[in-house]
């Protein structure tokens, strides 16, 4: 009978998060300079990165034993991380109607603090 699991770690690439953090802290600039449309299309960039970066935590997260000591660090790195897509997601919705209300900002902002927040999880857990 053939095996379907290996026993081998998969291998991640490079982190994304920054990336993420980038996107965001370029898109609240735009919105700063009254650039909009382009903030809209660096907030649709944003979203795909961090459901990158969300869906490697949560692989992590399944890739870890029942008694690994950083279970804990994973579960709320995962959690941190869809909360983070979540809020990128109202942000780029909000900014799909060309005027800005102020959640829209807020939840980037709230997303790039998410985010950090994920980053030090991650070196903490280390």
């Amino acid at each position: 009978m053939p095996r379907i699991y290996s026993g081998r770690k998969a291998r991640y690439g490079r982190e994304l998060r920054p990336m993420a953090v980038l996107l965001l802290l370029a898109a609240i600039g735009a919105d700063a300079l009254g650039a909009q449309g382009a903030a809209f299309y660096l907030l649709l960039a944003a979203v795909v990165v961090t459901a990158h970066a969300a869906l490697e935590a949560y692989g992590r997260l399944v890739e870890l034993p029942g008694t690994a000591p950083t279970l804990g660090a994973a579960r709320l790195n995962a959690a941190l991380g869809v909360l983070a897509l979540s809020l990128v997601l109202v942000a780029a919705a909000v900014h799909a109607h060309g005027a800005v209300p102020p959640v829209g900002i807020s939840a980037a902002v709230a997303s790039l603090a998410l985010l950090g927040l994920q980053g030090a999880v991650k070196l903490v857990a280390r």
